[in-house]
């Protein structure tokens, strides 16, 4: 055996069969359809404008399109190159979809980083990159034009150099950095920013003139980028700060009032059985810590610390103070920790046992188990666009079999039924009394974790009342 292959021995070799299996499962996701549903996918769209904008030589449209708004504005400003890919070299829109994609991939890799990091052993790290693989909530949003998997890549990035036990002067002034680019591409993700740099603080403590100075670094990195980029932006004539102002009181699509139902409905329906393995992890915090070295009490408290300052600061935000609306996309903030505690629990449980014990291996393959399970929904589903490629297929052989009778195969006898985005409410128009159903498929907004995406409890329950299921059908005398 080689020295090359054997540092690829044992949970690293796992680590990579981790990584290639997520990435098939998401090409396979991306490749099966869903771009461009969401309304906010058009920041995407923005991206392909400026690209063609820059090429005809009108900068000034193109810098309109990128940084006159301060919506998801690192986004934007990082699809130019997929932007560019898919109009000279790949037209097909799945194209972009597949390179966004690969971030949530690296993703589960920032999780095993940061474990190791944190001091962590490989055994922990690959259960919590394991868990991660099998988060559902970081797997669906893969098919779409959306920032939250970028962001979150320069949000763990922070994670990785901020929640060292011993960091150096540039890890500060490099977590504030990142910390700045995982705001500025979604700025939902502020709290995940924040928690960390908070912990990256804290962890100097007792000695607080170390934790003032990481604080004063990551401070002035984080503040001076953001300067920076506010102050470039007004030289080219654009007010980001205005933009920023605007934008933070427009997260008010749904109910204030629903914060907690939304955080805890959200999780369990994304991830069923994976959501009780992160809850049993965290219940089993308090009896594991008790038999375990200062170091190990001190990661797995980290963890479930995080946990607890995100989901509060979710709620609070929500129910208490009104401030914001929860999405599912920003309850999905907690899956890396969670993973995190799942790895810290699964080495306190399993270390005694010895490496490859069966129980360890059941345990492993009930998680992957629960992962596939969750995962089964997105892969199966299908979407508006899809589903009418396929209708019209399905129309065309039915007008080449009833080919002798013109008018009953007439283009005008056919009709769509709820195949496109639902907003505000499905429609009420009754179907026909007499029609020939050709072809349905359940529509995306009947898996309740999409309801949690700017929807409010009127309009949720509205659509789980109506049978929204996309059809093609034929109006009959």
């Amino acid at each position: 055996m080689t020295a090359k292959f054997r540092c690829l021995s044992g949970p690293r070799l796992g680590l990579l069969f981790l990584l290639v299996v997520s990435t098939a499962l998401r090409l396979v996701l991306v490749f099966r359809g869903g771009q461009a549903f969401w309304a906010d996918e058009s920041r995407f769209a923005a991206a392909l404008g400026a690209c063609s904008c820059f090429e005809a030589g009108a900068s000034h449209q193109a810098l309109q399109l990128l940084i006159g708004t301060a919506d998801h504005l690192g986004f934007k400003v990082l699809m130019l190159g997929p932007a560019w890919l898919q109009i000279h070299v790949n037209h097909d829109n799945r194209f972009p979809s597949a390179i966004i994609s690969l971030f949530s991939v690296a993703n589960i890799f920032w999780v095993w980083r940061i474990a190791r990091r944190t001091g962590a052993g490989e055994r922990a790290a690959f259960w919590a990159a394991a868990a991660m693989a099998c988060a559902n909530s970081m797997f669906y949003w893969a098919r779409h034009y959306m920032p939250y998997d970028v962001s979150l890549f320069w949000a763990l990035a922070c994670a990785s150099v901020a929640l060292s036990p011993s960091p150096r002067t540039r890890d500060s002034l490099m977590a504030g950095f990142l910390g700045f680019l995982a705001f500025i591409t979604y700025n939902g993700y502020w709290a995940t920013v924040a928690c960390v740099l908070v912990a990256h603080v804290l962890l100097a403590l007792p000695d607080w003139r170390s934790g003032m100075r990481r604080a004063l670094l990551a401070s002035a990195t984080l503040a001076g980028s953001f300067a920076i980029l506010l102050g470039g932006a007004g030289l080219l004539g654009f007010n980001l700060l205005s933009s920023y102002r605007s934008f933070a009181g427009s997260i008010n699509q749904g109910n204030f009032d629903e914060g907690y139902l939304v955080f805890f409905d959200y999780l369990w329906r994304t991830e069923r059985f994976t959501a009780l393995i992160w809850l049993a992890s965290f219940l089993s915090l308090g009896w594991l810590i008790r038999s375990c070295p200062a170091e190990d009490r001190r990661r797995g408290l980290m963890w479930a610390a995080i946990i607890v300052a995100l989901s509060s600061i979710l709620i609070v935000g929500s129910n208490g103070l009104g401030l914001f609306v929860v999405y599912g996309r920003l309850v999905r903030q907690v899956a890396p920790f969670c993973s995190l505690l799942v790895g810290w629990t699964a080495a306190r449980l399993f270390a005694p046992l010895g490496r490859g014990h069966p129980g360890e291996r059941v345990a492993l393959a009930a998680l992957f188990a629960c992962g596939a399970w969750s995962m089964a929904t997105p892969l199966r589903m299908e979407f508006p666009v899809p589903f009418h490629e396929r209708a019209l297929g399905a129309m065309v052989a039915y007008q080449k079999q009833h080919a002798a009778d013109s008018a009953a195969v007439a283009p005008d006898r056919f009709r769509f039924v709820y195949n496109g985005f639902i907003w505000p409410y499905p429609s009420e128009a009754p179907l026909p009394n007499h029609y020939l159903l050709l072809l349905a498929s359940p529509h995306p907004l009947s898996w309740r974790p999409y309801l949690y995406e700017g929807f409010n409890r009127a309009q949720r329950d509205k659509i789980e009342a109506t049978d929204i299921t996309m059809r093609v059908i034929l109006l009959q005398d």
